[in-house]
Order: structure tokens, then sequence, then C-alpha cells
């Protein structure tokens, strides 16, 4: 749990609440699995304080593969057929659900009409989502929540390459799709003055020469036994209950309530 405890886990809850269904999205990349284990225990760590959480799972070998689960059908599935959500979504014996969408958030990106009204019938359900994580590719992504004024999460890992591919996705998603806001969750880095050297640098690079606007997103130290930042795929949870990690995750899910996202309610869409 948090530092302060439930008194600020619940004040987190009202945040989210009031404002609707806030919508995060995590540019995750083909074999970038530091992201897809990012965006499992965000989600974990969203529902650990009581938020109802959603995982808008774009990838198809993503948070439900990397959790076991068996998906046989498809946010495609909601747009093409008449479909109740319960049939599609995949809850987690973790706390969050995951909607299953490889097929359906390409869709989606060609006609943002009908991207407002999913995630509008999302904050409408009986279940009351608060929080939904969008994970996909950027060229899916780009598209799908091109509002030049949101923030859109990318996840960098520890080494000096990771930096530049960082630097790379940036780059594409600025140029290719108008995108000018971004927070940047540093993975593995040895310290938080070592994180925060390193966002200084990506910054910079990125306001000089896109224009862009590159917030802090967090750090995700690693379990003193190293599992938190393995770079294997063998488990979807590879945060220790109470560790380091899992207080990493909870830091940037409480942060979070500040970052700059589109919020969707049965009116439509606004950006908080």
């Amino acid at each position: 749990m948090l530092d302060g405890g439930l008194d600020q886990a619940s004040g987190l809850r009202r945040l989210f609440s009031r404002r609707a269904l806030r919508v995060l999205p995590v540019v995750s990349e083909r074999d970038d699995a530091g992201a897809t284990r990012f965006v499992t225990n965000l989600a974990a760590a969203l529902a650990r304080m009581g938020l109802q959480t959603i995982v808008v799972d774009g990838r198809r070998d993503g948070v439900a593969g990397l959790l076991g689960l068996r998906a046989t059908l498809d946010l495609a599935d909601l747009l093409t057929a008449d479909l109740r959500v319960e049939r599609v979504v995949l809850d987690c014996p973790q706390g969050f659900s995951v909607l299953p969408a490889a097929h359906g958030l390409p869709m989606l990106g060609a006609d943002p009409a009908a991207a407002d009204a999913v995630f509008s019938a999302q904050a409408a359900l009986g279940r009351g989502f608060e929080v939904a994580l969008v994970h996909a590719d950027g060229a899916t992504l780009g598209p799908l929540l091109g509002r030049a004024d949101a923030e859109t999460t990318l996840v960098c890992g520890p080494e000096d390459e990771d930096l530049t591919t960082v630097y790379a996705r940036l780059k594409a998603l600025v140029t290719g799709h108008g995108l000018s806001r971004f927070r940047v969750v540093f993975d593995r880095a040895d310290s938080p003055i070592a994180a925060a050297s390193r966002h200084r640098r990506l910054a910079s690079v990125a306001h000089r020469y896109l224009s862009a606007c590159v917030e802090y997103g967090g750090l995700v130290l690693p379990d003193e036994t190293g599992a938190a930042g393995g770079r294997t795929r063998t488990e979807g949870f590879t945060v220790a209950a109470g560790g380091r990690a899992a207080r990493s995750f909870e830091r940037i899910a409480s942060a979070a309530r500040e970052w700059h996202l589109p919020a969707f309610d049965r009116a439509g869409p606004t950006i908080h």
C-alpha cells in the first residue's frame, strides 16, 4: 500500500472517479517486453488501490498472453457483431480486466468518432471502469489518441541504446501523428538520480529538435532479488508483494492522477 495508507488510496479513487474513465496510452512496439510488464504491473497497482482498471490490449502477445489468459474474442468482435462486452473482457485474478484489442484498435484508428464511442461506453458500464491502460504500438496509438494536448507514455530501459530507441519512437509520434506531450518511465535505472539525469537528456533533445514536451513519469526500481528487473518473459508478475518494485508502481499510479490524459463519460471525451 502507498505511504499514507487507506486515506491516500481513497483520495486517489475520488480523483479518478470524478473524471470518469481516464485513458492512459502506453507505447509498446514489437518484442517490447519491458512495456508489457510495465502495463501489467501498473494495472495491478491501480487495482490494489481499489480503482476499477481495464487494459485495452492492442498487442497480440501482450498482457493477456503474459498472464496466461486465453483470448477467444477481440474488440473487433464488439465492433462487428452483436455481443455483450462481458463476453469479450477477461477478468484477471490480480484484480483488473483485459479487453483483447489487437484487431479492434487499428479499426478504431480509422474512425476517431468510433474510438470516442468505445471509451465512452466503457465509462458507462455497470462495473464503472475508472482507468483504461491502452497498450499498443505507436502506429496504432498515433491516430487513435491523436489529441496533441494529451500525454502518451513510453518506457525506457536501463541501457544507452534504450534512450536512443525511445527518442526514435518520440520522433515518429511527433512527425507522423502530431503528438507533442509525453511521459517517460525509466525501468531499472541504477537510482533516482540516474533516472532524472537520463530524463533531462531526453527532454532537452526532444524539446530542441522536436518541440516536444517530455515529462518525467517515474522510476521502477528492481526488487532486492532483481526479479522485477528481469529480462525474461516467463512470468506476468515479477513484482514481489511489498517490495521496492511494487512500491515503485504504486508511486507511479498515484502520480498519474496529475497526468494530462483523455477522459470519457457518457457525454464523450475531454482532456484532464
